[in-house]
């Protein structure tokens, strides 16, 4: 028994050394990944149309020489202070450098009209329908 649990001991050491330079992405049932990519100064798709439902936005940074993110708005707060009118869990779950990718958290979108975009890059404020 104790051969067993030092056994199960080490995996678990040799496992968490190896993931730890590893971004992780969870799939959620019922969760729709959204994969966008920035360039410089805007985002690739410049406007989206989604069903409504969960939605997780996976975000990589085409070789921005700075860190980008990733935050959704309701239109109607598009011109509002990003920090306060952000719909709970748009942000990017951290900033990414060139080549390297992020997450938003998992958002709820119901009908109605929402904009993107980063405020680090900064981009535009991109369409995002929802019906």
């Amino acid at each position: 028994m104790k051969k067993i649990k030092f056994l199960l001991a080490a995996v678990m050491v040799i496992f968490l050394a190896g993931v730890t330079d590893i971004q992780a992405q969870v799939i959620t049932p019922g969760v729709t990944i959204v994969e966008l990519d920035q360039v410089t100064n805007a985002f690739e798709v410049t406007s989206l149309e989604l069903k409504p439902g969960k939605y997780q936005f996976k975000v990589t940074n085409k070789d921005i020489a700075k860190e980008v993110g990733f935050v959704i708005q309701k239109e109607t707060d598009k011109d509002g202070d990003v920090m306060k009118t952000a719909l709970k869990n748009s942000f990017s779950q951290w900033t990414v450098g060139a080549g390297e990718t992020t997450t938003s958290g998992i958002i709820e979108l119901t009908a109605g009209n929402y904009v993107y975009s980063c405020p680090l890059n900064p981009t535009p404020k991109y369409t995002l329908t929802v019906k």
